[in-house]
């Protein structure tokens, strides 16, 4: 049977969805980045730091030594640290894609056993979720977010 989601459409999909947190994340304004919340959930900046953290997590149990992390110790404070970690990341993530191999492998993480190619589908739910969040938070500030069908391989 022919795959249905290859490695290269699994990573279209995985940099879609992050370049459009990336412009969620460009359209707060600084303060409200990493204040504002709804019901005492986290700022929409927590939820950038989680994203960062689970995926940078997960290649360092894939890659070990050989992989570069997206971040160490604490979070940045501004939206332009913020972003430049965020293209960092990006810039990592392409670099270490390319060595992936086996998207059938096996990992456990946070007690939950799922191939490579499903973890790299968690992140992509769990992001869109949290971005939903965030999209949520702009309305409530009175700014239009970014249009969320507005994924870059659309366009082409």
């Amino acid at each position: 049977m022919k795959e249905l989601l290859t490695p290269e459409a699994l990573l279209t999909n995985l940099k879609d969805v992050r370049a459009l947190t990336r412009k969620v994340i460009e359209t707060f304004p600084e303060k409200d980045l990493f204040e504002f919340n709804i019901a005492n959930l986290r700022p929409f900046s927590g939820m950038v730091e989680e994203f960062l953290r689970v995926m940078d997590y997960l290649f360092k149990e894939r890659f070990q030594e050989q992989h570069t992390l997206f971040l160490e110790g604490a979070f940045p404070t501004t939206k332009a640290e913020v972003l430049t970690l965020w293209d960092r990341a990006t810039e990592i993530l392409d670099r270490e894609w390319q060595k992936v191999g086996d998207y059938t492998q096996p990992f456990t993480i946070y007690q939950m056993t799922f191939s490579f190619a499903q973890w790299i589908l968690y992140f992509i739910e769990n992001e869109s979720h949290h971005r939903g969040q965030g999209y949520t938070y702009l309305r409530a500030l009175g700014i239009e977010p970014p249009f969320f069908w507005g994924r870059e391989s659309f366009n082409n």
